[in-house]
């Protein structure tokens, strides 16, 4: 079984050495050092499929992607966006890429290149973007102090206009003063806590099932950073003032907005004074928390004590975050991995094309598929009377010239019967006994030929039925039937 690393994915302002370092959460030695990618922006350092490294530049409209086994960017893919990115995010199952340029939301599918959408509902530069763990929707931040809730689905498909109900967001948070730093939503979709930090000192609690707020936590000094635990227990904010406090979820106040003191919190105490802890992750195991700021260090604490566990030194102020579980054997060079992105992204909404569609490669059978039998037609039934012996009628392979010469038969039959009727009421006039055989035979052959008119009806019923039961179960045709008669007929 291969090793399995908790590996830290940062990225720092300082880009002389590497756009993004990976290192050993264990250890804190270098895994990886992704280059040629200029500084990255903060809130932008993203996964890509698990094989792949996607991260926006700071000071450009570009986003860099980086195979995860190699230290270059991938040549062929460059995405030109409309602006400078401030914050990214992507699907859980990386299918749409979601993009913060100033204040509008672009909305990108990553597989066609395709723009689907742009939503302009923040009046300042959006900060920050999340998603809740299903991938339905996203919460989006901004400088302006709102939080605002989107569901995915209206997002890549809108059915109405810009100022459409379709195209207004889930939920709209506007409780806080000031710029919204950084954004955490726990498990349970829609259903799941919401926690948003802002430079008003201000931690709040939001309940995504029905939209409400439930607390505020009013902290001394302003907010950067938040994390929290899988057990939603214990919630971690980083602070301008370096320092990185925690509030119990298990010793909730009565009161809706509570203010937390100084000599209440816990603080993990280990950054330079001043400097504010813009990056917050947790490990797998939940025992360790590791923590970036602008002072140029990743702290990794323990939990239980709050005392420093170790201090990495990095080259520049710290702007990304991350913690993954991933093989050993994953930063080895080797065959890249099948690229299921486009090599551009669009910059305009195109509409739909009749032409695109989405191909389907079927390499084994459904064991669930629904099985049909086998059809039998020794037995059918062919139309005949067993007490007359008529003959079988053989149609043409053109089912509508059947049904063209059936109606045909139909009106030469009324013109027949029309005439026979004439006939019998001569024939009664004549005495001989000719006249009588004549009348005798024409109404054999009279009779004769009403039998294959009837006879010809069936079959062409029959006809249809199959044809019907062909399209409905993937039954033969009604051709392959009438091989099969004409077969048992030889």
């Amino acid at each position: 079984m291969e090793n399995v690393t908790e590996a830290l994915f940062i990225s720092t302002l300082n880009s002389e050495r590497a756009s993004c370092f990976v290192q050993d959460l264990r250890t804190g030695t270098d895994l990886m050092r992704y280059k040629g990618g200029g500084s990255m922006q903060s809130h932008s350092l993203q996964m890509l499929e698990e094989h792949f490294v996607i991260a926006a530049n700071s000071t450009k409209p570009l986003l860099h992607v980086w195979p995860i086994n190699s230290q270059e960017p991938m040549s062929n893919v460059r995405y030109v966006v409309p602006g400078k990115v401030n914050a990214l995010a992507l699907t859980p199952d990386s299918a749409f890429l979601i993009a913060g340029i100033q204040e509008t939301i672009y909305v990108w599918h990553l597989n066609s290149g395709r723009l689907l959408n742009t939503l302009s509902k923040h009046y300042q530069p959006i900060t920050c973007i999340r998603f809740t763990d299903n991938g339905e929707h996203f919460a989006t931040a901004g400088k302006d102090g709102a939080v605002l809730v989107w569901n995915l689905t209206r997002a890549v498909a809108p059915l109405g206009g810009v100022d459409s109900e379709e195209n207004a967001p889930f939920y709209n948070f506007n409780d806080h003063g000031l710029a919204v730093t950084d954004v955490h939503i726990g498990l349970g979709g829609i259903r799941a806590f919401m926690y948003t930090v802002s430079l008003d000192r201000c931690c709040k609690v939001y309940d995504l099932s029905d939209g409400t707020m439930l607390l505020s936590v009013v902290f001394p000094v302003a907010l950067h950073s938040v994390i929290v635990n899988k057990l939603e227990t214990s919630v971690y904010v980083g602070t301008s003032e370096g320092q990185i406090l925690i509030f119990s979820m298990e010793k909730v106040p009565r009161m809706k907005e509570y203010h937390l003191e100084e000599e209440e919190s816990q603080a993990f105490v280990g950054h330079t004074a001043g400097t504010p802890i813009t990056c917050l992750a947790l490990a797998v195991n939940g025992n360790q928390l590791i923590s970036g700021g602008e002072d140029k260090q990743v702290c990794i604490w323990d939990v239980g004590s709050r005392q420093l566990v170790k201090s990495i030194s990095q080259p520049g102020a710290i702007t990304n975050l991350h913690i993954r579980l991933i093989g050993n054997a994953m930063f080895h060079p080797g065959p890249k991995a099948h690229k299921p992105f486009a090599d551009n992204l669009k910059r305009m909404i195109s509409p739909d094309d009749d032409d695109e569609c989405i191909e389907l490669l079927i390499t084994e059978e459904y064991s669930k598929a629904p099985k049909f039998p086998e059809p039998n037609f020794d037995n059918s039934y062919d139309g005949t009377d067993g007490n007359a012996d008529f003959k079988v009628v053989t149609l043409p392979d053109d089912y509508e010239d059947v049904v063209s010469e059936t109606e045909a038969d139909d009106a030469e039959n009324s013109a027949d019967d029309a005439e026979d009727s004439d006939d019998d009421d001569d024939d009664e006039e004549m005495p001989d006994a000719d006249a009588a055989r004549n009348s005798k035979s024409m109404l054999a052959e009279l009779e004769k030929l009403r039998a294959e008119n009837a006879q010809l009806k069936l079959e062409t019923k029959r006809l249809m039925d199959l044809k019907i039961n062909s399209i409905a179960g993937n039954i033969p045709s009604a051709k392959a039937s009438k091989k099969n008669k004409r077969a048992r007929k030889h």
